[in-house]
C-alpha cells in the first residue's frame, strides 16, 4: 500500500508526507504524483482521526491536510498534529472559499502554508520541497546552536583544551563565512563592495546578492539580534529567507513581507532581523530601497561631493505576525555614474565617541565625502577605520557588515 523504504543497504531514510483528504480521489491523485516525481514515502489516509492513531508512534516529516472533513475539520487536526511532532512544517490543502480558514489555520496553528484546489503540481511539488528543506534546516541549527553555545558556556573550563576549542570555534567560522557571498553578480556598470568584522570570532550580521527576474538584483544587508553563536546561526535561516527569491520576478516589498512570514516561524524565540532590501534595475540604474531597523543608508554623489542621508524607517523582521507586518516607504533611487550607495549595520553607525555623538550622524556622511575619490572597497574600508578612530576608549562593540553599491 505504502511506498516502502530503501534497502537496509541504503541508511538514508526517505523523507515521509502524510495526507489527509476524505476524498479518495484527491489522495490518490496526490499519491500517484509524488511517487511518480519524488523520492518521498507516502501516508495517505480519508480519516483524520485514523491518521492522528497512526502518526502517534512514527515520524513524519511534512503533513497535508484537507480543511472540510468529517468528525474533525483540518484547523483542528492541524493542531492535534503540532502537539505531536511540532517541528512538521504543516500544509492546509483547502478550495477557494475555504481561504479564510486558511488563513486562521496560519495565525491559530502556525502551517508552513496553505494551496488552494485545484492544485498546481509544480507548485505543490516546490512548497513540499521548501517544507523539507526547513525542517532540515531547522534541526540542523538547533543542534548546532547547542553544541556550540555549550563549548563557549565552558570555555574557560576548556583552557587546557585550547586547540580542540579553536577548531570548535573554526568550525564556527567556517560555516559563517560559507553563508557570505564569495563574490557578486556580475552586471554592467554595477560594483559591490563590503566589509565584514564580527564582534566575537562569529556575528550575526549577514549580506547577500542575489539575480531576481527581468535583469535586476535584489541586495540585503542583514543584522540578527544579539551576539555569538545564535545570533550567527540565525543568519543561516536569513540567507534561506532571501534566497528564495532568487529569479523571482518581485519587488522590495515582496521580499520584506516573505521574509518577514519565514523568518517569523524559523527564527529562534526572541531573535529578530533588522534589514535593508534594495532592488536594483540594472539597465536603468534605478534603485528601489526599503528599510527593517537598519539605520539610514547613504547615498555619496561624487559629480556634486555630497553624501545625503536616505531616511528609511521600517519594522524589524520576526517581530510582527504577516497579516499585521506593513513594510515602510519605499524609496526610488537613480543612481549616476560615479555614485556610491552604502548600507550598514548598526555595529558602525551607533559607535559613540566621548561626547556621545554618534558615527553615523557626526561623521559618516563627512567621511564619504572627505574620500569621495576612493572607490567603493576603499571606502567602506575607510568608514570601518574612521569609526575606530572615532569610538571613544571601552567602546563595546557590536558586529560591523558595510555594502557599498557603486555606479561605475
Amino acid at each position: 500500500m505504502d511506498k516502502p523504504f530503501r534497502n537496509t543497504a541504503d541508511k538514508k531514510r526517505l523523507p515521509v508526507v502524510l495526507i489527509v483528504d476524505d476524498d479518495a480521489v484527491v489522495t490518490q491523485s496526490l499519491r500517484t504524483l509524488l511517487e511518480l516525481e519524488t523520492d518521498y514515502r507516502i501516508l495517505t489516509f480519508q480519516s483524520p482521526l485514523a491518521a492522528l492513531a497512526e502518526i502517534r508512534d512514527i515520524s513524519v516529516d511534512v503533513v497535508i491536510s484537507d480543511f472540510l472533513m468529517p468528525h474533525m475539520n483540518g484547523l483542528e487536526f492541524l493542531s492535534e498534529v503540532k502537539k505531536l511532532h511540532p517541528d512538521v512544517p504543516r500544509i492546509m490543502l483547502t478550495g477557494y472559499a475555504d481561504k479564510e480558514n486558511s488563513i486562521r489555520a496560519i495565525n491559530e496553528v502556525g502551517i508552513f502554508q496553505y494551496i488552494e484546489k485545484p492544485w498546481d503540481n509544480d507548485q505543490l511539488k516546490l512548497v513540499l520541497s521548501n517544507a523539507l528543506t526547513k525542517k532540515c534546516l531547522q534541526a540542523q541549527l538547533t543542534e548546532r546552536i547547542r553544541e556550540l553555545d555549550v563549548t563557549l558556556r565552558d570555555r574557560n573550563r576548556l583552557v587546557e583544551r585550547d586547540e580542540l576549542l579553536r577548531e570548535e570555534l573554526s568550525l564556527a567560522q567556517s560555516l559563517q563565512r560559507g553563508m557570505l557571498p564569495d563574490a557578486f553578480p556580475e552586471r554592467s556598470g554595477i560594483c559591490f563592495f563590503a566589509q565584514y568584522l564580527p564582534a566575537l570570532e562569529i556575528g550575526g550580521d549577514f549580506y547577500d546578492v542575489v539575480p531576481l527576474a527581468n535583469n535586476r538584483l535584489g541586495v540585503l544587508v542583514a543584522d540578527a539580534t544579539g551576539h555569538g553563536i545564535q545570533a550567527a546561526l540565525s543568519t543561516a535561516i536569513v540567507k534561506f529567507a532571501f534566497s528564495t527569491f532568487r529569479q523571482c520576478d518581485v519587488g522590495v516589498e515582496d521580499i520584506l513581507i516573505g521574509m518577514n512570514k519565514i523568518l517569523l516561524r524559523g527564527l529562534p524565540a526572541d531573535t529578530f532581523v533588522a534589514a535593508s532590501i534594495i532592488v536594483i534595475d540594472t539597465d536603468r540604474a534605478e534603485c528601489r530601497l526599503m528599510n527593517a531597523g537598519l539605520p539610514y543608508p547613504f547615498l555619496l554623489r561624487r559629480k556634486t561631493r555630497t553624501a545625503e542621508r536616505i531616511m528609511a524607517t521600517g519594522l524589524m523582521l520576526g517581530i510582527i505576525d504577516e497579516q499585521l507586518y506593513k513594510p515602510a516607504v519605499e524609496h526610488k533611487i537613480l543612481l549616476e555614474k560615479g555614485d556610491v550607495l552604502i548600507v550598514y549595520t548598526d555595529g558602525i553607525g551607533e559607535v559613540e565617541n566621548e561626547d556621545r555623538e554618534t558615527f553615523e550622524q557626526s561623521m559618516l556622511g563627512t567621511q564619504l565625502v572627505a574620500h569621495a575619490d576612493k572607490c567603493g572597497s576603499e571606502l567602506a574600508r575607510r568608514l570601518v577605520t574612521a569609526s575606530r578612530a572615532f569610538s571613544r576608549p571601552g567602546h563595546v562593540w557590536d558586529d560591523i557588515a558595510v555594502l557599498a553599491v557603486e555606479m561605475t
